[in-house]
């Protein structure tokens, strides 16, 4: 039977932890393990988890950095300890629906070539009301979910890679552990998400389900960025500052791409989509 694993990872995280927790016992197809990497939290947040890791109904692991990683070297961190055979990633801040590990785990099960899966989502705000996001568009036809034809569920990495990649959240994914030592070390430039989908997606079949599995939450303190529809001048600043401190380091886009390149050339994974491989190279 395939075992599941969820990584969640935490930092100060004490106002929104509990919906997410809740979510987690409530699936109707409960994890085997949930592995919990808090990054040196100074709130709340560890007595949380303590309390659910005494009541929960499957096994949960903590693990308490003794210096703060950032949340990539964290995520890093946590897929690696998943002892699971699919480990979908977490964040503290969310709320699961009870079907999500079902039903991804149904197209996993029933499908043995699919290495990853990618689901949609809602927007919410802080006080769990829908939020006004921006609607997701795919492809060059640039499609919502909802309007997606059916063969494009067998054909998402084309959706997700050209002409432009989608941004893609890691609580809207699962994947086989088998692909962990590919994954890990994670480019520290970058979210470990878009790393994930960019080092999977031309080795891997990847399927897109237009379910809604995720209410994905804003709150003005995402490690993403502040509120997405106000992109003032001063947030055009502050991303500007953020990208050319990140080129300083090392981790520009160019740089990201590289290391793509040579993660799979080291991998000795042969691409069933050599042509995203071509497109890494651009």
């Amino acid at each position: 039977m395939t075992t599941v694993s969820i990584a969640l990872c935490t930092y100060n995280g004490e106002r929104f932890l509990d919906a997410q927790l809740t979510s987690l016992v409530e699936q109707s197809h409960r994890p085997d393990e949930v592995v919990i990497c808090d990054d040196d939290s100074s709130d709340a947040t560890l007595g949380i988890i303590q309390t659910f890791a005494d009541t929960a109904p499957f096994k949960v692991r903590l693990f308490r950095n003794s210096q703060n990683l950032g949340y990539v070297k964290n995520f890093e961190k946590a897929v690696s300890l998943c002892q699971g055979d699919v480990i979908f990633m977490c964040d503290q801040d969310d709320v699961w629906h009870p079907e999500k590990i079902e039903i991804c785990l149904g197209v996993l099960d029933a499908e043995q070539t699919v290495g990853l899966v990618l689901h949609d989502f809602n927007w919410i705000d802080a006080d769990s009301r829908p939020y006004p996001g921006p609607v997701g568009a795919y492809g060059t036809e640039g499609l919502g979910a909802e309007a997606l034809p059916e063969r494009f569920r067998r054909e998402s990495i084309e959706i997700f890679m050209r002409p432009y990649p989608r941004a893609w959240c890691g609580c809207m994914m699962a994947f086989r552990r088998r692909f962990v030592d590919l994954i890990v070390p994670i480019f520290p430039g970058k979210g470990h998400d878009d790393w994930i989908l960019k080092l999977l997606g031309p080795v891997t079949e990847v399927r897109f389900l237009t379910d809604k599995l995720v209410d994905y939450r804003i709150h003005g303190h995402n490690v993403n960025g502040r509120d997405i529809t106000k992109r003032t001048l001063g947030y055009r600043w502050a991303r500007f500052l953020f990208k050319a401190n990140r080129a300083l380091r090392g981790h520009s886009k160019r740089a990201f791409y590289r290391c793509l390149l040579k993660r799979l050339d080291q991998s000795g994974m042969s691409p069933i989509y050599p042509r995203l491989v071509e497109i890494y190279r651009l």
